[in-house]
């Protein structure tokens, strides 16, 4: 009798495995990736250490990739074509999901910047900006304003709108002792995304801008309504 009832566990063990994956092990981590931009021959990558790699995928600039399980805390993103790592990330000792930003460094490779993917002070609605070029940046969204030295990152909730559907959005640069507008719009306020907006200096054209992404994610019972 024991053994047919080891027998249906296993065979139930073994069935929801393959239906629904491997269950997650004690103090497994996953990461969701994003690069600010891609270059054409960067092909797949995967999340390796030398004792153990993830299957490849493709990395994705215009969304959030699928969870990945990377080997360990430290580990290197590596790219399979090129067979070589382009950047290496330290994820936090606490915590258990994270949000890889990946910003294209002054040599060749990546500089990661690391978002627990649950951050309270991240919520639907906000808006994390990365100031990745080489001036300072600012903006206004609704009444909330914002500024970003080179190099720096900080989330932003946009203010004053109220109820309506859109609030009023400036970005723009300092250059020298002035300050330039980028782009002059209207943003819709939500509360199932939330949004990476970069700042960086266009290759081709030698100037800044930026790039918008957007993030569904399920509202907190106490967001704020941007009032």
């Amino acid at each position: 009798m024991r053994s047919v009832i080891r027998f249906v566990l296993i065979s139930l063990f073994v069935f929801s495995t393959a239906v629904f994956g491997a269950p997650m092990k004690k103090g497994e981590v996953e990461v969701r990736l994003l690069a600010e931009r891609i270059p054409k021959n960067l092909g797949k990558i995967l999340l390796a250490t030398k004792e153990a790699r993830s299957d490849p995928f493709d990395l994705p600039m215009n969304n959030l990739s699928k969870p990945q399980k990377p080997p360990a805390r430290l580990f290197s993103i590596w790219s399979v074509d090129r067979n070589a790592s382009i950047a290496t990330v330290k994820l936090p000792e606490d915590g258990k999901s994270f949000i890889i930003l990946l910003l294209p460094d002054s040599k060749p490779g990546y500089k990661p910047v690391i978002i627990p993917f649950r951050d309270p002070n991240f919520r639907a609605g906000d808006i994390y900006f990365y100031n990745n070029a080489n001036k300072p940046v600012m903006g206004v969204l609704g009444t909330a304003k914002f500024s970003l030295n080179p190099n720096a990152g900080k989330v932003v909730r946009p203010r004053g709108f109220g109820n309506e559907r859109y609030y009023h959005a400036i970005l723009g640069v300092r250059e020298g002792t002035k300050n330039k507008v980028i782009k002059s719009m209207k943003w819709p306020s939500s509360k199932i995304t939330r949004n990476y907006v970069f700042f960086y200096v266009d290759p081709d054209r030698k100037r800044i801008t930026y790039r918008a992404v957007d993030e569904f994610i399920m509202p907190r019972k106490d967001a704020d309504d941007g009032s």
